[in-house]
């Protein structure tokens, strides 16, 4: 078994009268996962295709799958889920990287404004 150790810090100056500053920190234990580049090809969200099947993850009861996407290309890449004809979508910018829990319930989709976007990407659980 192996852990992934996650921290997200937000902290901000001069917004607002007082300083912003948070952080959290989830260690996640996994015995799964890994991280690797694939190319999104296509660049419509009517031609968007599987980027992850929910199928070959199965996360537990007790504990979701972890998504890390980073965007490496030069263009915008966006990933969705579609479930009863509405999309819930991410949008990354180039470099721009997101990591968030995933039930696994539904497959993740990709569309890029280039072909052949290049993407890093890890699944964990």
């Amino acid at each position: 078994m192996a852990q992934v150790n996650m921290t997200s810090t937000i902290s901000a100056s001069g917004l607002i009268s007082d300083t912003i500053s948070s952080t959290v920190q989830k260690v996640a234990t996994v015995t799964t996962g890994g991280i690797s580049r694939t190319t999104v090809v296509p660049t419509a969200i009517g031609s968007a295709a599987v980027f992850l099947t929910a199928a070959d993850w199965t996360p537990t009861a007790t504990a979701s799958a972890y998504v890390y996407l980073k965007n490496a290309s030069a263009g915008w890449v966006r990933f969705l889920t579609t479930t009863t004809g509405a999309n819930d979508e991410i949008y990354l910018a180039a470099g721009d990287w997101a990591l968030f829990p995933w039930t696994a319930a539904v497959n993740i989709e990709a569309y890029a404004q280039n072909a052949n976007a290049l993407v890093e990407h890890g699944v964990f659980f």
